[in-house]
């Protein structure tokens, strides 16, 4: 007899990359691709907590609560209303399984975070897209059309990344309230992702306090710069987080992780540090570009958007074979634009001469 997968595994449009076409990136290359956190200094602290690590972390099976108490004492909620996963992902996918069932609707904005739509089609719910338009000032999501789109589909989950990547925007504080009592009014958990925290400082994490609604993401991968340790965590009112409980694995994170992220924390002036570094050279960077005339948006994360027009051909071949970087994007919003993720001010200088020396070549 047949195997019988769950019924939302048989959608042809499902699909996932291999994982064995994955190839390693070249070390001679300026890595500015994927918006991790490369800075040297930050690299050092955490070089150093890693070899302080006791070898036994390797062979014995994970005790989360010592980080559990540390990192309820940096969010300023209850251990209670925390639970650490593998990185924000690790969030978004435990609530589509504890929240969406077959035939549920998922509200997501779009150009988003790609596995916002792909866990929709896993768990069998309709994805409804709502555009970002594009304007002069970059690109713009209407509130009112995420309002429009509770009212018309009463979506069980409604998933708004803050900033929003690969975007860079934020919603306003009042606006964000308002979605969320809206959300409340339908009954729809609103989760809000994080992972851009502290690059943008403000947080909606205060009001998973008062709201059973709100599911807040968040990742040491960014700021932190510990992408290779696949941790993150949920904040939310405590029945929420007590949902999300019932669904988790037997081990939220490996033991590594675990250890290596309760000695980080204790240096979270070194993780401001760099995160004060990567705003100041993401500001440099954004004059350079548009000392030499070319279109910049602003953005909430540790990456910047660059549109480099007519001379696009020749900086793209100067960057060829020295910089990773999201060279272009299909989304009309985005469209004509380069994203590169920013390091500390010494590697986007080499960026800019690059760039500066391509385009005086090209006149």
């Amino acid at each position: 007899m047949a195997i019988q997968p769950r019924r939302s595994l048989l959608n042809t449009a499902l699909k996932r990359p291999s994982a064995l076409s994955s190839k390693p990136r070249r070390p001679e290359l300026l890595w500015l691709d994927k918006n991790e956190n490369l800075d040297p200094e930050l690299l050092a602290t955490a070089q150093s907590v890693l070899a302080a690590l006791d070898p036994l972390a390797l062979a014995t099976y994970p005790e989360a609560g010592y980080l559990y108490r540390k990192l309820s004492m940096w969010t300023g909620v209850s251990p209670e209303s925390l639970l650490l996963t593998p990185g924000s992902d690790g969030v978004i996918r435990l609530t589509y399984e504890a929240f969406i069932e077959h035939g549920d609707s998922v509200v997501h904005t779009s150009p988003t975070f790609a596995m916002y739509p792909v866990y929709a089609q896993m768990f069998g719910a309709e994805a409804v897209a709502v555009e970002y338009a594009r304007t002069a000032d970059g690109p713009y999501l209407d509130p009112d059309r995420l309002h429009s789109a509770l009212s018309q589909h009463r979506p069980k989950l409604l998933c708004l990344p803050n900033p929003d990547s690969p975007t860079g925007t934020v919603m306003a504080p009042s606006q964000l309230r308002d979605l969320l009592a809206a959300c409340e009014s339908a009954g729809t958990v609103l989760l809000v992702d994080e992972a851009y925290h502290p690059f943008h400082e403000w947080s909606a994490v205060p009001w998973t306090q008062i709201s059973p609604n709100l599911i807040v993401a968040r990742t040491f991968a960014k700021a932190w710069g510990a992408a290779g340790m696949r941790i993150g965590y949920a904040v939310a009112h405590p029945e929420t987080i007590g949902l999300l409980h019932k669904m988790r694995p037997m081990y939220e994170v490996g033991t590594v992780a675990i250890e290596f992220m309760t000695r980080m924390i204790d240096h979270v002036d070194a993780m401001e540090q760099s995160v004060v570094r990567i705003n100041e050279a993401k500001r440099r960077f954004s004059a350079q570009m548009e000392a030499l005339g070319f279109g910049v948006l602003p953005t909430a994360g540790n990456f910047i958007h660059v549109a480099f027009g007519g001379r696009g051909p020749a900086v793209h071949a100067a960057l060829a074979g020295r910089v990773l970087y999201r060279a272009a994007f299909d989304s009309p919003c985005l469209a004509g634009y380069s994203r590169f993720s920013v390091a500390p001010s010494p590697t986007m200088a080499e960026v800019a001469d690059i760039i500066r020396q391509s385009t005086e070549g090209a006149q």
